[in-house]
């Protein structure tokens, strides 16, 4: 059950990190157009593009989290070898978990702290918290999957590019 949420969040995920990029794209395209064209450009063109492209990076961590491949120490892979493998991997993810949940908690405080002086980005006129969401977002979907990884620990796919 648990593994059917992850890979419905994952698809989710997918698509909006699909969806930003694309968004990005046609903003700068368009701000540029605006510049040679009309000799003015899109005044929040561009730090929107790089609002979109620091959640998409954020995503991207996620969906590198889900195929097994973030912070992945590779020396231990190979000196941990048959029945230890699993007590290895459980301990590594146990690690990662505390990892990302303390970034979770101390992501979730700094939001809740620009939530409450009310910062703003003047550019494009919205509450600096909306635009810090996607961090305490992405350590907790982080946390998720290294807390399903303890209970049923999976291998790095071999066939993966580095």
């Amino acid at each position: 059950m648990m593994e059917k949420f992850l890979n419905s969040l994952n698809r989710i995920e997918k698509l909006l990190a699909a969806l930003l990029v694309a968004f990005l794209t046609m903003f700068v395209v368009l701000d540029v157009g605006a510049r040679e064209i009309f000799k003015t450009g899109i005044p929040w063109a561009q730090k929107g593009a790089v609002y979109m492209m620091i959640w998409t990076g954020f995503l991207g961590a996620i969906l590198v989290t889900h195929k097994v491949e973030h912070l992945r120490p590779e020396v231990a892979d190979k000196l941990w070898k048959g029945s230890l493998r699993k007590v290895y991997l459980r301990l590594h993810n146990l690690m990662i978990f505390g990892f990302t949940s303390t970034m979770f908690y101390y992501s979730y405080l700094y939001i809740s702290e620009s939530r409450e002086f009310g910062d703003r980005n003047v550019i494009i006129d919205m509450p600096m918290w909306v635009l810090q969401m996607i961090i305490p977002y992405t350590f907790l979907s982080m946390s998720l999957r290294y807390f399903y990884f303890i209970l049923f620990p999976r291998e790095k796919d071999p066939g993966a590019v580095h």
